[in-house]
């Protein structure tokens, strides 16, 4: 899908990511790459439990990216000004990222319940036209109405410090960084990858399912395995990226992104 650029370095990095979760909702089922009319109906309960978990897996990661997102451009927002045009622009832009966050999560409770491939398609076909519209009537104009001659907010200036902060701690933003500190955050990226990849199938899925919120109840009824085997899972994940919490669990993610 051909994405307008905003002109906004960091929200069109952003969105190639978005688009890349999108597109993996297309490639989840690998009988569908031998044969592209294959259905749901003709695998076995094995391979159909597998591809409701692929799915979950996507769907929780690309709900985690969305909602990275949303955060960064309202903290974005909060720096217009207070004009009946602007402020109409945010009460509008922050209801469509309410809306495809309400979208994702009626998904995945479609998920076991439904044909996986149907639910993909659906899934790819809605976030996906979202996210062309989204970016041509919303991110689009964000930035420019942080371009007005009577407000000039420059953006990429004053965000900086506060969105990588709290947001998106470790991804690199249009502002130059010195040599050191671009090694720096190049080799922290590569050793969070070198322990995110030590991790077996399975705790990757259970990696994503607890970076986006969900207790070990949750992800068991998601995966369709026992609470213990997803505590289980959980502290050899904590253990392996070197983390104590599901905050600190996080902000390893965002390195990942």
């Amino acid at each position: 899908m051909a994405l307008n650029l905003t002109g906004h370095a960091e929200i069109d990095q952003q969105h190639e990511l978005l688009d890349s979760a999108v597109a993996r909702l297309a490639t989840f089922c690998s009988e569908a790459k031998n044969n592209p009319a294959a259905t749901c109906d003709g695998c076995n309960e094995f391979k159909r439990m597998h591809c409701d978990s692929s799915l979950a897996s996507i769907a929780n990661e690309l709900a985690a990216f969305l909602a990275g997102h949303s955060a960064y451009e309202e903290k974005m927002m909060e720096l217009l000004p207070n004009t009946p045009i602007c402020q109409e622009h945010v009460k509008a832009h922050k209801s469509a990222h309410e809306g495809i966050a309400k979208q994702l999560k009626k998904f995945s409770t479609h998920i076991v319940d439904e044909s996986p491939r149907d639910v993909s398609a659906q899934m790819t076909r809605t976030v996906g036209d979202w996210l062309g519209d989204h970016c041509r009537l919303f991110d689009t104009r964000l930035v420019h109405l942080g371009k007005f001659d009577e407000t000039k907010v420059d953006f990429d200036a004053e965000l900086v410090t506060m969105l990588d902060k709290y947001v998106f701690p470790n991804r690199p933003t249009k502002l130059k960084s010195s040599l050191s500190t671009r090694a720096e955050l190049q080799g922290k990226k590569l050793e969070v990858r070198g322990r995110f990849e030590s991790l077996s199938p399975a705790q990757r899925q259970v990696f994503w399912l607890v970076v986006a919120g969900k207790s070990n109840r949750e992800i068991g009824d998601t995966l369709k395995v026992s609470v213990n085997t997803i505590k289980t899972h959980r502290a050899a994940i904590f253990q392996r990226m070197d983390v104590k919490s599901a905050l600190e669990l996080v902000k390893k993610a965002d390195v990942l992104r």
